[in-house]
């Protein structure tokens, strides 16, 4: 696994992927001044202009100078020049020379200067009305020595990494951090594939949906004959690959960023951050063998289940297990044999790393590094995993049978509770674009998790049980398990603005 520091974005390390391919890349683009594509979106850099905000004399997450600071009471500090010429070394990210004096944004103050009656924006370093528009706001979180506040996570170790809608953290001397190079606006590079195809052969024994970042769409099958993982481009073309034989398929799941890349060039003087390596595999494929341990071919049959990867460019195992699984039995999410049984809740880490439940026992969690070559177990729960989803560069939200969700460091193997849905979860899905997690419910509902404070709000209700997953596209898909039921695949719309 990475080191930790090379998990956290900075902003000068934005990584696009390519649209209007299959989705798979192995080279990332190093700075952000190789992006394009900006839609319009909101967003401010380590060293931007501010976003207009309520309070006209705030900054962004801006740096040029320092001087004595004096709290003006409008969500800012405000210091007079140090010298004749300007502001002198006003050189925190939160700070900003205007009109020869040093103006300090909200960000990263303690105590809060807007409260109690407004919250701090800290896209624009304003105080805004708690309801306004194009605001990130929330509480600030200790975080060993430094302080994490929106737009950011504790990595565990003392340090803040970014999560959706930043792409990178901006910290004060005194370790106070928040995100940086946010943007409020969803930015879509790609359309989904067209419905009717979407429902065509593609959809045929669907059990299992994801998308890779230029909107390609993968299914996997469970139907009782040859099972198969399909690919479908936003222009039609659709490609299948034969699993082994009739072993069941349950997940299927696509590397992707986990936050949306949003600038088309680097702020001015965004210096400081060194570029990380880039990531490989963005839109690599894995899926799960799930085949109950006493149905047909699956009985006692130890490579009938686990977790595989495909490998496209090797003719004779495209699709080799990279994690062997135990057999293993659950009575949910869906309540049905050959659905409920071997590993589930597959996911990647944005590390290249995947990660899945029950592949040793009920509740294990364990872990398949591609790039070392390793299967590690990393946590027991205390029931049975139903599903799982990255969340942030070191964490991953998982769901247990029952309803209870908890997020799980990665590098720590630190668990905390986050919330109980009151229904098994048959499936997770993080949207990249403000980091909320969409769950599909047993008991049909879809609801939209805040995977760090565990807000949950009501959001849609499926037509039979299925799974849901997030596009590029911008939409919510639903997709049927067509083994308990033959619906139709369809897709509700995502918020475009917070």
């Amino acid at each position: 696994m990475r080191s930790p520091t090379l998990l956290r974005l900075a902003s000068a390390a934005l990584l696009l992927a390519a649209c209007g391919d299959d989705g798979r890349q192995t080279t990332a683009l190093s700075s952000a001044s190789d992006v394009t594509g900006n839609t319009g979106a909101t967003a401010t850099g380590s060293t931007g202009a501010p976003t207009t905000g309520e309070q006209p004399t705030g900054t962004g997450s801006g740096a040029a100078s320092t001087g004595a600071a004096t709290d003006t009471g409008q969500g800012t500090t405000a210091a007079s020049a140090t010298t004749a010429g300007g502001c002198g070394a006003c050189d925190q990210p939160n700070q900003q020379c205007v009109d020869g004096q040093c103006v300090t944004g909200c960000q990263g103050q303690d105590p809060d200067p807007c409260g109690p009656d407004m919250v701090c924006d800290v896209i624009s370093g304003d105080c805004k009305a708690v309801d306004a528009g194009c605001t990130l706001a929330g509480p600030i979180v200790a975080c060993g020595d430094s302080q994490c506040g929106p737009g950011t996570a504790c990595d565990g170790q003392g340090g803040c990494v970014p999560i959706a809608p930043c792409l990178g953290v901006a910290c004060t001397d005194t370790k106070e951090c928040w995100g940086d190079v946010c943007t409020c606006d969803r930015k879509i590079d790609c359309a989904d594939p067209p419905i009717d195809l979407m429902n065509g052969p593609f959809a045929d024994n669907i059990s299992g949906l994801d998308f890779a970042d230029d909107c390609t769409a993968w299914s996997v099958t469970v139907s009782g004959g040859q099972e198969s993982v399909r690919s479908l481009t936003t222009a039609g073309t659709l490609t299948s690959y034969a699993a082994i034989g009739d072993y069941d398929l349950g997940e299927v799941r696509v590397l992707r960023h986990l936050t949306i890349p949003q600038l088309e060039t680097v702020p001015p003087l965004a210096a400081g951050p060194v570029p990380l390596a880039p990531v490989e595999g963005y839109g690599e494929v894995a899926l799960t063998y799930i085949c109950c341990p006493n149905c047909g071919d699956c009985a006692n049959n130890p490579n009938a289940r686990g977790v595989a990867h495909l490998v496209e460019t090797d003719p004779n195992m495209q699709l080799p297990i990279v994690i062997f699984a135990e057999p293993t039995q659950g009575t949910g999410p869906f309540g049905e044999m050959h659905l409920d049984g071997g590993p589930q809740g597959l996911t990647w880490g944005e590390d290249r790393v995947l990660y899945v439940g029950n592949a040793k026992a009920d509740g294990d969690y364990s872990s398949a590094d591609l790039m070392n070559g390793t299967v590690t177990s990393l946590h027991t729960f205390d029931a049975r995993v139903s599903a799982s989803a990255p969340i942030s560069p070191v964490h991953n939200l998982v769901a247990l049978l029952g309803g209870e969700l908890y997020r799980f460091n990665v590098v720590t193997a630190e668990v905390e509770f986050v919330v109980d849905l009151m229904s098994d979860v048959t499936s997770l899905s993080h949207d990249p674009f403000d980091g909320h997690v969409y769950a599909s419910l047993a008991s049909l509902e879809v609801v939209r998790v805040h995977p760090f404070t565990g807000d949950v709000a009501a959001f849609q209700t499926m037509p039979a049980k299925g799974r849901v997953a997030v596009s590029p596209g911008g939409k919510l898909w639903y997709t049927p398990v067509k083994y308990l039921n033959p619906g139709s695949l369809s897709a509700w719309d995502l918020p475009t603005k917070f």
